[in-house]
């Protein structure tokens, strides 16, 4: 987790360095600083992420919020559903997912994500067979205490958990 942290410290430092141009840049340094939130730090970067977020940023994150097409995650979901998935397929549909909603729950627009978490969930318990080689990622997410205090966003992570074979 640390490694991660300090990957995740390096990315934000170098989004909030180059500064953001519009709604997409504004989403991928809110979902930088959503992760980097999750984990659960105080550091100074952190502290500049919220008062860009809060200041200079809080139009383009709005406007990011506000025309996010979310067709492209559920595609992505969708294009696993099939049991000879590939393993990194799967992974990296999740975490985009996972960012997403990270970013949203940083910046306080649960309401812009609480569809397709629902329907990401909904997806993985319904197909549940290409997740079961992640299942380890999804029992290691589902233990983070900033994921559990918002369960019905990251409830996803637990389908994952439960897609594990028996």
């Amino acid at each position: 987790m640390v490694a991660e942290l300090d990957v995740l410290i390096e990315q934000l430092e170098e989004l909030l360095g180059e500064g953001a141009f519009d709604s997409d840049d504004a989403l991928e340094v809110a979902a930088v600083a959503g992760l980097v939130a999750r984990i659960g730090t105080d550091h100074e970067v952190l502290e500049q992420a919220v008062a860009w977020r809060d200041g200079p940023g809080q139009e383009l994150i709005s406007d990011g919020f506000d025309r996010l097409e979310v067709t492209d995650i559920i595609e992505a979901l969708e294009a696993v559903l099939r049991p000879d998935a590939e393993e990194e397929v799967v992974e990296e549909a999740l975490y985009e997912v996972d960012e997403l909603i990270a970013s949203a729950v940083w910046c306080g627009r649960r309401d812009a994500v609480a569809g397709v978490a629902a329907e990401v969930e909904r997806l993985i318990r319904q197909v549940p067979e290409p997740f079961a080689q992640v299942a380890d990622l999804g029992v290691s997410m589902a233990r983070q205490p900033a994921v559990g205090l918002e369960y019905e966003l990251y409830a996803f992570w637990m389908a994952v958990a439960d897609a594990a074979p028996h």
